[in-house]
Formats: C-alpha cells, sequence, structure tokens
C-alpha cells in the first residue's frame, strides 16, 4: 500500500548514548502524525495516530482506484467556486451564457453562496428552494435548479465533493404547470400585423409563413430563398449589449418552407425597402470564448433592417429595442394587450420623460408567431415528423407533446374510415355486413374476408 505515517515529534534513530527515541525541533508544536507518499494525495496531519491511520488506508485504496476525494477541496465556498473555478471556465455560447447568469448569480449564490461546497447536502437544497419560491416563478426556479445541479456535478467530477447531492433519489425539482402553447388566430394576425409599421410588417409573414424565430427573422436574407425552401442560416442575436450574428439555435442549421406567396411578398418587401449589407462579428458556438475583437467578421445582405444604417449594429435589428418600440404597441393597438402604464420622470434640469410598464405576458411575445406556424401546418393534416423538421427541433417527440393539442381530434378521421367499411350508405351498398361478406366471397368486392380463427382472437 503506497504512503506512509511520520511521527514529526519524534526522529527514527534513537539517541547512541540512551537508546531512546529524539525529540525533533516540532516537539510539542502542531499536530504529531503526518500522512505523506500517497501518489496524487496532499499530505495531511493528525493530532492522534488512529486517525493518521485510518485516513493512510482509505485514501490509499482510494487513490489506486482513482476515487481518492479530499474533504479539503470541498472547504471552499460556493460563490468562491463558481466565480473562481466554475464560471470562468464554463464553455457555453454568449447566448446561453447571458441567459444562465441572472438565475446563477440572482437566485443561487445571494442565498446560498457562502455556504461550503462540502456542507450542501440535501437539506440545504430544501430550504433554498423554499427560500428561492418566494421571489420567482416556478419556470425559473426548475431553470435555476438544473443550474445548481450543474455546478455541484462540476465540483463532483473535479473531486472538491464526493458526491452530487441533487442525485438524491428523495430530492425532486417543483413540478411545473400545465401549460399549452398558445397559438393566434387568423383575426388577430392580421390585426397585429397592420398595427406594425410597414418596414416590419414582413416579420409576421416570415415568421406565420416560414415558423422563424425572432432572431431568424432579424437575420433573414433573400438569398437564403430556393425556391419552395428557405435555408436558415443565421440568426442575429444580442451579447453583452452588442449584436452579431450567430447560427442558428443550438447551432442546427435546417431548411424550412417557403410557399410562393412568401416569396412574392419578400421581393416585394425588397422593391419598396432596399435590402441592406450588413456587417457583424460571428459567433461561432465551437469557439465560445474567442475574444469579441478577434470574431470573425460576416456580411449578409438583410432584408429587414432600421432606418439607422450607420453605426456599429449597420442597421440590424436590436431586439429589446423592437420588442418596446415596434411589438409591444403594435399589440396594444390591435387589443392584444392593454395600454401600458406610463410615468413621467423628471430628472433635474432636463425635460420630464415618460417610462412605460407594459403588461405583457409572456405567452404573446414574437414567438407566438412560431407558434401559429405549427398550429396551422398541424390542422392542415401535416405529419409531426415534417414540422419538427421545418422547425429545427430534433427529437420529434419534442415537437408532439409540444404542440399535440394543436393535432385536429385523434380519432375522428379513423371512426369515419371504420364507418365507411361497414356500411358505405350509398347506392347498392348492401343491407348489412353479412350481405357485405357474401358478396365479397362471390368476388364482387376486392378485400377478403377470412374465416375467423382461435389465433384471430388474440390479435
Amino acid at each position: 500500500m503506497p504512503g506512509y505515517i511520520e511521527d514529526r515529534w519524534y526522529s527514527k534513530r534513537p539517541d547512541p548514548a540512551t537508546g531512546e527515541r529524539r525529540k525533533t525541533a516540532r516537539y510539542g508544536k502542531g499536530k504529531r502524525w503526518r500522512v505523506a507518499g500517497i501518489p496524487g494525495v496532499r499530505d495531511r496531519s493528525f493530532d492522534k495516530e488512529a486517525p493518521a491511520k485510518a485516513w493512510l488506508k482509505a485514501s490509499a485504496t482510494d487513490s489506486t482506484r482513482g476515487t481518492f476525494y479530499d474533504p479539503r477541496d470541498g472547504n471552499m465556498t460556493l460563490q468562491e467556486y463558481v466565480e473562481g473555478t466554475w464560471w470562468p471556465n464554463l464553455r457555453m455560447s454568449p447566448g446561453t451564457k447571458l441567459s444562465m447568469k441572472p438565475r446563477i448569480f440572482k437566485h443561487i449564490l445571494p442565498h446560498i453562496g457562502t455556504m461550503p461546497l462540502n456542507r450542501i447536502g440535501p437539506d440545504e437544497i430544501r430550504r433554498w428552494l423554499i427560500r428561492v419560491e418566494q421571489d420567482i416563478d416556478v419556470n425559473t426556479v426548475i431553470v435555476a435548479w438544473r443550474h445548481f445541479s450543474s455546478i455541484l456535478q462540476a465540483a463532483h467530477k473535479a473531486k472538491r465533493i464526493p458526491e452530487n447531492p441533487f442525485r438524491d433519489e428523495d430530492l425532486s425539482p417543483p413540478a411545473a404547470p400545465p401549460s399549452k402553447a398558445k397559438a393566434w388566430s387568423e383575426e388577430a394576425v392580421t390585426a397585429v400585423r397592420k398595427a406594425l409599421d410597414d418596414r416590419y410588417r414582413i416579420l409576421m409573414d416570415l415568421a406565420v409563413g416560414a415558423g422563424l424565430r425572432q432572431g431568424e427573422c432579424f437575420g433573414f436574407s433573400p438569398d437564403d430563398v430556393d425556391g419552395e425552401e428557405i435555408h436558415v442560416r443565421r440568426q442575429i442575436v444580442k451579447v453583452g449589449g452588442k449584436l452579431a450574428f450567430a447560427p442558428p439555435k443550438r447551432g442546427k442549421l435546417r431548411d424550412t418552407v417557403c410557399p410562393p406567396e412568401l416569396a412574392a411578398a419578400v421581393k416585394e418587401y425588397a422593391n419598396i425597402f432596399p435590402t441592406v449589407e450588413v456587417t457583424l462579428p460571428w459567433v461561432d458556438p465551437a469557439r465560445p470564448s474567442l475574444p469579441w475583437d478577434k470574431r470573425p467578421l460576416v456580411t449578409v445582405r438583410l432584408l429587414v433592417t432600421t432606418t439607422r444604417t450607420t453605426g456599429l449594429s449597420g442597421g440590424a435589428i436590436n431586439r429589446t429595442t423592437f420588442d418596446d418600440k415596434q411589438w409591444k404597441p403594435a399589440l396594444a393597438r390591435a387589443g392584444v394587450i392593454p395600454e401600458p402604464a406610463v410615468e413621467y420622470i423628471q430628472a433635474a434640469g432636463k425635460k420630464p420623460w415618460a417610462r412605460k410598464e407594459w403588461n405583457m405576458p409572456r405567452e404573446d411575445g414574437f414567438h407566438v408567431t412560431r407558434h401559429t406556424f405549427a398550429s396551422i401546418v398541424l390542422h392542415e393534416g401535416e405529419t409531426i415528423t415534417q414540422l419538427a423538421a421545418w422547425l429545427g427541433h430534433t427529437d420529434p417527440a419534442f415537437t408532439l407533446r409540444t404542440y399535440t393539442h394543436f393535432m385536429p381530434k385523434s380519432g375522428t378521421m379513423a371512426i369515419a374510415a371504420l364507418g365507411r367499411w361497414v356500411t358505405s350508405g350509398g347506392v347498392g351498398a348492401p343491407a348489412s355486413v353479412a350481405d357485405a361478406a357474401v358478396e365479397i366471397s362471390n368476388g364482387s368486392g376486392s378485400p377478403q374476408i377470412l374465416p375467423s380463427t382461435d389465433l384471430d382472437q388474440g390479435i
């Protein structure tokens, strides 16, 4: 077994004159017994020999197996670990990290960040959950729960804690309330489209007619149209207040449908509002930590831009500005949401300015147009697999779970078809199923009804 125990108060060699062990210069100072010599394990001192022997045996065995855990590595606080190690080394796209940051630094660390890693167990997690539920909705709690678990799982893999307490079988996140994706009626789509400025109405057409996300609409180019397909290759993202091009969500390039009417609308729009070449940095998911000034520049002929084509954004649409200046006012004008509450702010020596507080449910955000696209596609009988491909979903089962309530009532078509097989009701139709069987057996019908057997009864 690797390793050894050293007595730091007495030397190994006895006194030549007396034959007794000699005291060292450290006699009576600090802990007496030191365990050393175990590969990959830091030395550790103990006051008594028995705990030193137990540590030597356990740590040497774990070191040989590759499962050694040093409790001293878990003495750092959760906040120290996150800020000093986990967050700086987290390889995620800038957009993903931007969405994660408030969940971690506002909803996790303020409540439990001062606790050492090796002190966080199921009871501490339950206390954190009770506390954080007082501030945020259940869906945000669920997201924060996943991030918290990921942090402690990373600490476990780094051998700072022996196990991830979130893996306790008695622990589970709160259940999300049942919710269904919302789709707008044709009347609502028409009303909101009409309420938008002329310059931005085509965005509704791209979203409802092709299922593009908001950032994908902003990054759309007429060059992406290829017959009855749109090649979805980019979106516009906002990173640290700056705009950039990036691949679609999760880097999933895809082709979606382009009805001829949409292609014509794009062409007509471009005749009224000429396209603009916009140059922005490209956010590569494979190199998420690349400094901003090192990112390659990409130029795209964008269909929809703002009137300000100068400056760093070159006319690219800022999602926040669009939502506040165009989307929410259009919803209010269309009667989808109420008018905002207005508060006038008076600053010293300046004219008062109006601050608007909008009451817009999350379900009426721009993403509702994508849900509307899905509802139209399914209502017309298209398959879940095809819809998943157009939306860019890897797993059609996810698409089914999300949009199953948009599908026509299950079973109605099958019931009607079965009824037609039993009796068609047309001129010259058999009077009964028995008559039909006779006619078919005589060759008057194409399907052949075989006599039933015992085997048939078990199918």
